[in-house]
């Protein structure tokens, strides 16, 4: 099965079928991520065919001969119920304005469609604001659970020596706000400049703001914001004690929260950015996404 999309040329998304693909998907996971050499983080081509034979999902998108991007997943369980986690998904910078990673997701979601598989996982930092406007405007995920340090220490640049904190985004492929996004609906809601804010910030110049040390740690809204950095990468690269202390307090804040509420929302206004989260009763994770939306 394959999947063509039209940008500035033609790219054609597929299933990795050769050993080659393996291969290239290994060489543009050390490009990407930019590990050591001989880092063991890297998913190595063997790893991969075993993963898409016994189930998986391993697709790449291709610029005429060039693998330019990919997404990886594999099956799991929790509570009986079975979902594909999302891995990796990566698409090579000069080519990320094209659309090539929404293409690979939906190709990912026709795939785990196939397999009467309906819900889709994986984790993003919460602190990435790209990432979650991807993830959460442009596909329609949610997150209810926060995991702490999930990776440990990692050596690339692009993680900035901080704890790897992460989102677990879940991706409930035929509820509506999923169907919506498909569509390209995606409706922003009124008034939500107007929601009482967790963490109020002040200005420090460069730039940057930084979060209060006093928290708002006993709201009882049904719907709440929490603001986070507009661009973690240069923090990280100006200043790497200001971006530890975002992580650390949203840590605080998410930790707090996400038992009573689950992120829904992520707004971009006047050059900063916050996360929406509504208060919801937790359904467990077997309970079908077609109705929980």
């Amino acid at each position: 099965m394959e999947t063509r999309v039209s940008a500035a040329g033609k790219i054609v998304i597929r299933d990795m079928r050769h050993v080659s693909d393996y291969q290239d998907c290994a060489r543009l996971q050390q490009e990407i991520w930019a590990f050591p050499e001989g880092q063991a983080e890297i998913v190595p081509a063997s790893c991969l065919v075993a993963l898409q034979h016994y189930g998986g999902t391993c697709l790449g998108a291709f610029d005429g001969s060039e693998m330019v991007g990919f997404v990886v997943g594999f099956l799991g369980t929790e509570s009986g119920k079975l979902f594909l986690h999302s891995h990796m998904l990566a698409v090579l910078p000069a080519h990320r304005s094209r659309g090539v990673g929404a293409d690979l997701k939906w190709a990912q979601r026709d795939r785990a469609l196939a397999q009467r598989v309906d819900l889709v996982n994986w984790t993003f930092d919460p602190l990435q604001a790209p990432n979650a406007n991807f993830n959460i405007n442009r596909l329609g995920t949610v997150a209810q659970k926060y995991m702490v340090d999930v990776y440990g220490v990692s050596d690339s640049p692009l993680h900035g020596g901080l704890p790897t904190d992460r989102f677990e985004a879940e991706w409930w492929l035929e509820s509506r706000r999923v169907v919506e996004r498909k569509r390209g609906a995606h409706v922003v809601p009124e008034g939500w400049d107007e929601l009482p804010a967790v963490n109020p910030t002040r200005d420090v110049g460069n730039g940057f703001c930084r979060s209060e040390d006093t928290l708002r740690l006993d709201l009882d809204n049904r719907e709440i914001l929490v603001e986070v950095p507009a661009d973690l990468n240069e923090m990280m690269a100006r200043d790497r004690e200001l971006a530890l202390d975002w992580r650390m307090k949203t840590r605080q804040i998410f930790q707090n929260y996400l038992p009573r509420y689950r992120v829904e929302c992520f707004h971009r206004a006047g050059g900063r950015c916050y996360y929406q989260l509504g208060r919801h009763e937790r359904l467990p994770l077997g309970f079908r996404g077609g109705r929980r939306h």
